[in-house]
Order: structure tokens, then C-alpha cells, then sequence
């Protein structure tokens, strides 16, 4: 559960971090950066702890799994934002 929380708080972070660059015209201080790198390792936080609990034998999978789904979609959103913004300079 501590996985899907993250995960979550990852994508919210995300959507706000974006929002709040573009109503800033993409001139966001260091603050949003560094937000946005803190909420990436978050995001591969909440993988591994995924993993970690998708190898148990004794837990109901069906959180792990959702979990990893979000987990994995964070910081490929991360990953991707980052990538576009690097290609982009």
C-alpha cells in the first residue's frame, strides 16, 4: 500500500508541477525542478517497493500489481517530461 501511495503522490506532483509551469510561461524557479527530481525518485521508490512486495508469497497481488502499473507510469511520465525538456534546449 505504501508503493500505491507513492506512486500516486508521484503522478499528482506531476500534474501539478505541470500545471503550475504553464500557468507560470514556463518560467518556473529552481523550486519546480527540484520538486520534479524528488517526485522521479519517488516514483522508482515506489517501484522497487512494488517489487519487493509482489516477490511475498503471503499478500493479495492485486495491489502490488496496481501499484507497479503506477509506479511504472510516473516515472515513465518523468522520464519523458525530462527527456522532451533536454531535446528541447
Amino acid at each position: 500500500m505504501l508503493a500505491c501511495a507513492l506512486a500516486a503522490a508521484s503522478i499528482f506532483a506531476l500534474v501539478y508541477l505541470i500545471l503550475s509551469s504553464f500557468g507560470q510561461k514556463g518560467n518556473g524557479d529552481i523550486s519546480l525542478g527540484a520538486a520534479g527530481v524528488i517526485s522521479l525518485l519517488v516514483a522508482v521508490a515506489a517501484f522497487v517497493q512494488a517489487a519487493i512486495s509482489l516477490r511475498e508469497d503471503d499478500t493479495f497481488r492485486g495491489i502490488p500489481v496496481v501499484s507497479m502499473l503506477l509506479s511504472v507510469l510516473a516515472a515513465g511520465a518523468w522520464i519523458a517530461l525530462y527527456t522532451v525538456g533536454f531535446l528541447m534546449v
